[in-house]
């Protein structure tokens, strides 16, 4: 049967089929908008903390958020959950340095474009560069 495929995975938003070695990478992306919706909500807490508060100095901002994140852990155990897995992942993330790289690199990309915006041969050369640099679907 021709059109029958040779591969399924039903639930999978991005797959990485490795033919010569018979293995698979599946991705799944609903994870990462959960972190990005935890992040939003860490991102809130603090913007209503400053708004509320409005700390001058450092001292100031630590002690109040050290008072605002014991209150949440007596008063609301799975939000304080919620934050401290947060924190987790923002942590490891900001000491991953390949993290780093690329947003460098995506940064870089971005401004290059937008000052060599009508040049045709940056596009390509800056296209060359991050296909080059992304992680290959495919063998090395």
């Amino acid at each position: 049967m021709p059109d029958t495929p040779k591969y399924s995975f039903p639930n999978a938003n991005k797959v990485q089929v490795f033919e010569k070695v018979d293995t698979y990478n599946e991705h799944n992306y609903a994870a990462e908008e959960n972190l990005k919706q935890e992040i939003k909500d860490l991102s809130t807490l603090v913007k209503t903390l400053q708004t509320t508060h409005r700390p001058t100095t450092e001292t100031e901002a630590l002690t109040i958020i050290d008072a605002e994140f014991q209150e949440i852990q007596t008063t609301q155990p799975h939000r304080w959950e919620t934050i401290q897995h947060q924190l987790q992942i923002l942590k490891r993330q900001l000491l991953n340095p390949e993290r780093h790289l690329s947003a460098g690199k995506a940064a870089l990309s971005e401004v290059t474009k937008h000052y060599l915006e009508d040049s045709v041969v940056a596009k390509a050369i800056i296209t060359y560069l991050e296909t080059m640099s992304a992680e290959p679907s495919q063998g090395e």
